[in-house]
């Protein structure tokens, strides 16, 4: 009986593990959907689409995990996909923006740097309920690996996107790949280190509340 007992939890704990791992791929998959054909949808399908990962990603986590996400980080999500859907609508590609070539150099540092801030709270959120307490720079640098390991995969969806569908308007040049990426680094720095500073603010105001 007493075995019994102690067995539940810890097929509970298993039970949620797996759960953890399912929704990981969903969402991987889901948000890999997404980009892969991401320029050549309609903007209201892209939105309805982006809108369903959203309530997915928030509902799972607030009532699986019992954990809220802050709205600015539901907001950073939402525009790290609308920097690219507005991007296509009001047709910037191609163009001059700002000090920058073009405004795919933009988009790239905007929206890697958005959903960079979303895997920073995952990772703090996530560690700090698990009883870890990591510094912010080790919150940061793991932050950052994350984020630009995604940044990668997008460029490997873009390529499949070229080989598969055969549009060849993604890749526009032989350097093109590491263009993308080098604003994708500078962006995923900026936001995290933005996150990371906002938190440490953050911290040290509620210590000195309950000091």
């Amino acid at each position: 009986m007493m075995q019994d007992v102690a067995t539940a939890p810890a097929n509970k704990w298993v039970y949620r593990q797996l759960e953890f791992y399912a929704f990981c791929a969903v969402s991987f998959a889901g948000k890999s959907m997404l980009l892969i054909r991401l320029p050549y949808r309609e903007w209201q399908v892209n939105t309805l689409y982006t809108c369903s990962l959203l309530v997915f990603f928030y509902v799972y986590f607030r009532i699986r995990q019992k954990l809220t996400a802050p709205p600015f980080v539901v907001f950073s999500l939402a525009a790290a996909v609308a920097v690219d859907i507005l991007g296509n609508k009001i047709g910037l590609y191609g163009k001059p923006f700002g000090p920058l070539r073009d405004y795919d150099e933009f988009a790239h540092f905007a929206g890697s740097g958005f959903s960079a801030v979303a895997a920073y709270w995952l990772l703090r959120a996530g560690t700090t309920r698990m009883g870890f307490r990591l510094s912010g720079r080790l919150l940061a640098f793991l932050s950052i690996s994350l984020a630009f390991t995604y940044c990668g995969w997008y460029e490997i969806l873009e390529l499949w996107d070229e080989l598969f569908y055969g549009d060849f308007t993604r890749i526009h040049t032989w350097y093109d790949t590491a263009n993308d990426l080098f604003y994708d680094f500078l962006g995923v720095i900026a936001f995290i280190t933005a996150a990371a500073s906002f938190f440490a603010l953050k911290d040290r105001g509620s210590e000195k509340r309950t000091g």
